[in-house]
């Protein structure tokens, strides 16, 4: 492995994210029910360790994100953490359920539960999800995992780059509405507020293999937290690439908290 430094309804946005995303959609129905889930309890049977919620990629439905490998790698670097697989799928950006839903099916039941340490955890559609979750409850999570996030149209990464990188990157006034057209940008506005802002920036890990095709974007997204925090294995964007990359992740999360305790 190599380490390496009021919403409007719109059917372009819509289009257009599938597009960008690359990918055929699962289904082509708006979910009518709640974000399917998948529990599993820590091998050590704690009860009061670490929560990590996954959140998968586009194609992605919970046969495939069981298959992943993700719960494996997350426990065998932690036996007392729990894992959720939330198989949210794209219909739940479509109709704008997802922070709702993700705060009301799983957050707040998990707190009821006594869980304090909760991350999130999200690959490529999913990376998109956590980062508009942080941005609805910012500090919230104990931390961010992302694995090749989505976040926009290519020509906006290209934008940055052109400015010089993201530190240098001038995103404009707030707008007072945020539009869907718009949201990529204000996520590229948050992530840009990181750099002055380590704390912040000291809770996000990025993964991006060496061929993906978000591999500009996340080259960005790794000016503004700890080198260390950025992992860069050789691939592309498949599991097979994000999974075993985020055993290491975790393995240097918990070790690293572990060592500050000592």
């Amino acid at each position: 492995m190599i380490k390496r430094h009021p919403i409007r309804a719109s059917l372009i946005s819509v289009l257009l994210l599938s597009l960008v995303l690359g990918a055929c959609l699962v289904s082509h129905q708006l979910p009518d029910g709640p974000i399917p889930q998948a529990r599993y309890p820590a091998p050590s049977g704690a009860t009061a360790g670490p929560l990590v919620i996954v959140l998968p990629g586009i194609q992605d439905d919970m046969d495939s994100l069981q298959d992943s490998g993700m719960v494996e790698q997350i426990q065998r670097a932690n036996p007392d953490a729990t894992v959720i697989l939330a198989a949210a799928s794209f219909g739940y950006y479509m109709d704008r359920s997802l922070l709702e839903r993700l705060q009301s099916e799983i957050i707040k039941p998990a707190l009821a539960e006594g869980f304090t340490d909760i991350w999130m955890a999200g690959a490529s559609l999913g990376g998109f999800g956590t980062l508009l979750y942080e941005r609805e409850h910012p500090g919230f999570l104990s931390g961010l995992v992302l694995m090749a996030p989505f976040t926009g149209r290519k020509d906006l990464a290209k934008s940055i780059d052109k400015a010089g990188g993201l530190r240098q990157w001038e995103p404009g006034p707030a707008p007072p509405v945020v539009h869907p057209d718009d949201v990529p940008h204000e996520i590229w506005r948050m992530l840009k507020g990181f750099a002055d802002d380590p704390e912040r920036a000291r809770r996000v890990w990025l993964i991006c293999g060496d061929k993906d095709k978000f591999h500009l974007a996340a080259e960005q997204i790794a000016e503004v937290i700890p080198d260390s925090h950025y992992y860069e294995p050789r691939g592309g964007h498949v599991w097979r690439v994000w999974a075993p990359a985020a055993g290491h992740v975790f393995h240097a999360i918990f070790s690293g908290r572990q060592a500050a305790t000592d």
